[in-house]
């Protein structure tokens, strides 16, 4: 089996460390880099390009942000997941639009790291727990913002069934088998609804899912 290759982003060597020990226990993946900012990751991944990026946000040089939108500019296929130690709102959002696959706090049992990185290297997203309960706060900012169950009675049955899906991490692949179609038409109920939720990707689409309560959580 191939293993995936791990590149891990923080500023604390200690915290590296420990990762790359937790990561040990994993016999799918191998780390084969690490850097302490965004600027020495720029230069590592020149190199060795990873297939996920465990990537800290707060650095020295060039925070987890800037190395995030500049290594999806010219590496696409680079998958990060970011680690913080906070669940901030302001850069939930940035490493969001940045482009980030997963979002999980470094407190994160090790089980956790397990299933991200599974998740998101099979094409999927992962939100750790705590970070959802964020995202659905905001919810209650806006008093002008629709009810969940009136924006869910824009889309068929099918619909919310795969939205449920992709909000569990599910790939199109794993999604077809599952509920017995092909990959090409759960593309293309995708694709309803993005156009009904006005957004983009599916991390766009599984934000918008848990902000507006259109899933459980």
């Amino acid at each position: 089996m191939q293993k995936t290759k791990i590149t891990i982003v923080d500023d604390h060597k200690i915290f590296r460390d420990g990762l790359i020990m937790l990561l040990s226990n994993f016999d799918f993946v191998t780390v084969i880099g690490q850097a302490a900012n965004g600027v020495e990751f720029l230069e590592l991944i020149e190199d060795e390009t990873p297939d996920i990026v465990l990537m800290d946000i707060n650095m020295p040089k060039m925070n987890g942000i800037e190395a995030t939108k500049q290594a999806m500019k010219k590496y696409p296929e680079i998958k990060i997941i970011a680690l913080t130690s906070f669940a901030d709102d302001e850069y939930i959002e940035q490493m969001i639009s940045a482009g980030v696959e997963g979002y999980m706090l470094k407190r994160s049992d090790i089980e956790d790291f397990e299933k991200a990185i599974m998740k998101v290297a099979a094409g999927g997203s992962y939100f750790s727990s705590e970070i959802i309960k964020v995202i659905s706060r905001n919810l209650y900012k806006d008093k002008e913002r629709k009810s969940g169950e009136q924006l869910l009675s824009q889309f068929t049955a099918r619909e919310k069934e795969i939205l449920n899906l992709i909000c569990k991490g599910l790939n199109n692949e794993q999604i077809a088998e599952l509920i017995h179609l092909s990959p090409k038409t759960i593309e293309k109920h995708k694709s309803n609804l993005f156009q009904k939720t006005e957004t983009f990707n599916t991390v766009n689409l599984v934000i918008y899912a848990f902000k507006n309560q259109l899933i459980s959580l």
